[in-house]
């Protein structure tokens, strides 16, 4: 089984990184577009006018490919930030789904004030059973409790459905 840890903030963080260099790398080309693409001939004969078109020419492949890298470029870092977003939204979902209901939090102050109303020798014992006893048990307990719950909301549901 593959275990995947992304960071959305950080992916958000690259793809915006990206996206200026991005931007950078496009001015550049615009900027050394003028002088490459129409280059002078350096003197009057044909070698000198073959030179300079076959570098002309060079410079307008590079152009070509420049404008299909920018593209897939700016698709890569718009499928970053759509890939931060799903990560972002995936989470919430499973947090919200997960989400402990009210009554367990009242539920374990509840217990944890029980605990602490014990004499102090039980309390020093069960602290040092914990990992082993009382741990487990309140595990236990709240989930039996979380699984009541549950049962009577689904209960509530039925019994609604029937006018009950």
């Amino acid at each position: 089984m593959s275990y995947v840890i992304a960071a959305p903030e950080m992916m958000a963080a690259a793809a915006t990184d990206l996206a200026t260099i991005g931007s950078d790398l496009g001015g550049a080309h615009t900027a050394a577009a003028a002088p490459t693409v129409a280059l002078v001939p350096a003197a009057a004969d044909e070698v000198s006018a073959s030179v300079a078109h076959l570098f002309s020419q060079h410079a307008v492949d590079y152009r070509a490919l420049a404008g299909q890298a920018a593209a897939f470029h700016q698709q890569f870092v718009h499928n970053l930030k759509a890939s931060a977003g799903a990560y972002t939204g995936a989470e919430a979902a499973n947090a919200a789904a997960l989400k402990v209901p009210p009554f367990i939090s009242t539920l374990t102050a509840d217990v944890r004030a029980l605990l602490a109303s014990l004499p102090p020798q039980v309390q020093n014992t069960l602290a040092a059973l914990e990992g082993f006893v009382v741990a487990p048990l309140l595990l236990g307990f709240l989930i039996a409790a979380f699984l009541f719950a549950t049962v009577e909301v689904a209960i509530e549901q039925l019994l609604g459905k029937f006018g009950l």
